[in-house]
């Protein structure tokens, strides 16, 4: 029988200044399985405390900028907002309630990130924010080994690659999030989990619904309820609380042929570096400060490129 997979990216206003250099090497990723790519442009107006942080790019700019890069690589451009009786009718099998909220109190979707597993029917998603970075040797496809591991172990929820760059003893950097090491089967297992990005296997993730709602405070259910705009906690917080309750995990991958980073930073320095630090991740050269750690360490990578 064969294994179907979906893939979607999502942009937002936000990742202007970098989805040249990023955006195409997501693709190149995608490119080694075989999978509908989808790239989702967020259309709402920025809000919460994301469109506070980060400076917000014209969405006309955005719309140039990834029709150019299709020009040139294939992938499916979804710009269509949701209606509110679709958000509405989403958030119901969701969350087991008719929400009217779209975004978390932070600004990133909600609604964007229920909406892809109702857009398709394929056995795997993928899901990937587009200012991720990773890192795979030639020949090699987390994704696709990804795959194997899910068909072969019925508790394992989603897969990731290694968050950061390999340490020699195999440790990960994780602060305060627990984690426990299978060594039989090569992976690191975790309850928390990530939405910015993951392999995921689409029915055991539906067999989690309805997901309880979380809240900023105890007067957010009461906004929601009498203006639908209550301030709900972000959709990986959800799903990490029914994954604590499961008995599936997130698994990462053990193996040092692929690893990620997330770029937390938006400096102008970020900026300036980005295509040097996309090219040295892909040669798989990096500040040894970088082992173990999945966020960027943009210092480090300053005097490592100068």
């Amino acid at each position: 029988m064969k294994i179907s997979l979906e893939t979607f990216i999502f942009a937002a206003r936000s990742d202007l200044p970098f989805i040249s250099f990023t955006l195409p090497r997501l693709l190149k990723m995608c490119e080694k399985v075989d999978c509908n790519i989808n790239v989702i442009c967020d259309q709402y107006e920025p809000s919460g405390l994301l469109s506070k942080t980060i400076k917000q790019g014209e969405i006309e700019k955005l719309h140039c900028t990834l029709k150019q890069i299709q020009s040139k690589l294939e992938f499916s451009l979804i710009t269509k907002n949701l209606s509110n009786e679709e958000i509405r009718k989403l958030n119901k099998i969701h969350f087991g309630n008719y929400y009217k909220e779209s975004h978390c109190f932070r600004g990133y979707p909600i609604t964007g990130s229920i909406r892809q597993f109702h857009d398709t029917d394929s056995d795997y998603i993928l899901h990937l924010d587009c200012d991720m970075i990773f890192h795979e040797t030639l020949g090699f496809s987390w994704i696709k080994e990804g795959i194997r591991v899910m068909e072969e172990n019925e508790d394992i929820l989603c897969v990731l690659p290694r968050g950061g760059a390999p340490t020699k003893g195999g440790s990960l950097h994780q602060g305060t999030t627990s984690y426990k090491v299978d060594e039989k089967r090569g992976l690191y297992l975790f309850k928390n989990f990530t939405s910015r990005h993951y392999l995921i296997h689409r029915e055991r993730f539906l067999s989690l619904l309805p997901l309880k709602p979380l809240w900023l405070s105890w007067r957010e259910p009461i906004k929601s309820r009498l203006f639908g705009n209550g301030k709900m906690l972000c959709w990986e917080a959800m799903v990490e609380h029914a994954l604590e309750k499961s008995d599936m995990w997130r698994a990462d991958l053990m193996t040092d042929h692929a690893w990620s980073l997330h770029p937390g930073d938006r400096s102008a320095e970020f900026y300036q570096l980005l295509p040097q630090i996309i090219d040295s991740v892909n040669r798989n050269e990096f500040p040894e400060e970088q082992r173990g750690h999945f966020d960027l360490r943009l210092n480090d990578w300053k005097h490592f490129l100068n």
